[in-house]
């Protein structure tokens, strides 16, 4: 059976959350008889599995596979849930995450009706306990919901490196071997980045699909592990990232995706309670071209902050880039939540000729 939507959920101990994700697909308006449920058990020590086989076992749209170690990042789990994919469309979601009720239904009718290969679309963060956040990501009466064209600011700010707020063409992932990077953070943004260089008609959509969890205390997800094996694998993928732009000749079309996703990193690097003065320094060097790359491809940020800390950077002052990136973080720490995330996200980018 074909079904119009496949969504792969790895699943990593998320016994506390897992149900009310799932009970999130099971009331999609779209049906749920049309989407088939992919979850992915990466070596889970707390109840996830029976979770998983209690689902299974209930829904005959549901496949359970459980892998036989932990691989702690999402990548090859979700690598083994697109061999199992029979729908038209891929959508993936987080075990401790949920979709908007019209998510399917809303992000389905679009791709359909465009003839897109991606849809990518607004979402809203949600506290631990499940409050949703005030605003939206991204700003509904700014951006409407369009074709995204060109190397543009607007494209690729509205294009997250996330492939949870999306819905891609399973022929466009399947026929092309698109995959997730193993074992390293930012395997997502890799993955939609070789999907973007691949696809010929993407859209935006205006409306929140997607719920994402900041979870913060108790089990702590690798997003949040910011130490310096998070930063060395953010350095692998976005140097593989650099190398399929290169080799698709759209270095311009980079410009935007590395400015716009330079501020999440910096700021990362800058919150970081698990990163020492010394790993800083290591972390410079490993990651010098990256931070290079600001003055090589002409780009001058928006806050003054951050232009002041790289260029301490470029200059290899580690004493000085330490003591700002404690300042900055101290006074970080005096921020609402939803502050901090808006400020990684900047509206504007200058791009120097």
């Amino acid at each position: 059976m074909e079904y119009k939507i496949s969504v792969i959920i790895p699943v990593y101990n998320q016994e506390k959350y897992i149900e009310e994700c799932l009970n999130s697909l099971i009331n999609q308006t779209i049906g749920f008889s049309n989407i088939q449920v992919i979850l992915v058990n990466d070596g889970s020590t707390d109840n996830s599995k029976d979770l998983i086989d209690k689902f299974v076992k209930v829904h005959d749209n549901a496949v359970g596979i459980h892998l036989d170690k932990s691989h702690f990042i999402g990548g090859f789990a979700r690598n083994e849930g697109i061999k199992y994919a029979k729908g038209k469309y891929l959508m993936f979601l987080d075990s401790d995450d949920c979709f908007a009720p019209k998510a399917c239904e809303q992000m389905y009718n679009l791709a359909t009706e465009k003839g897109a290969d991606i849809v990518t679309a607004n979402y809203r963060c949600m506290f631990q306990d499940g409050t949703l956040w005030t605003k939206s990501t991204f700003d509904k009466e700014k951006y409407k919901t369009c074709e995204l064209v060109g190397a543009n600011e607007t494209f690729f700010y509205l294009y997250c490196p996330s492939a949870c707020m999306k819905i891609f063409d399973t022929d466009l992932i399947v026929k092309n071997n698109i995959q997730f990077l193993d074992g390293v953070p930012a395997e997502d943004a890799y993955f939609t980045t070789i999907a973007l260089l691949k696809s010929k008609k993407v859209y935006y959509m205006q409306d929140d699909i997607y719920y994402y969890r900041r979870v913060n205390t108790g089990y702590v997800s690798t997003s949040w592990m910011r130490n310096k094996r998070y930063f060395m694998g953010v350095n692998f993928a976005f140097s593989k990232i650099y190398k399929a732009f290169e080799e698709a000749g759209k270095i311009d079309c980079y410009r935007y995706y590395y400015a716009k996703n330079f501020i999440s990193i910096i700021y990362k690097f800058i919150d970081s309670k698990l990163i020492t003065n010394d790993d800083r320094k290591e972390l410079i060097s490993e990651m010098y071209w990256f931070f290079e790359q600001s003055k090589l491809l002409n780009i001058k940020f928006p806050q003054e902050s951050i232009r002041i800390l790289v260029q301490y950077i470029l200059n290899k002052e580690y004493e000085i880039v330490n003591n700002i990136c404690i300042i900055l973080s101290e006074a970080r720490n005096f921020m609402a939540e939803h502050e901090k995330e808006m400020m990684a996200k900047p509206q504007k980018i200058i791009m120097e000729e």
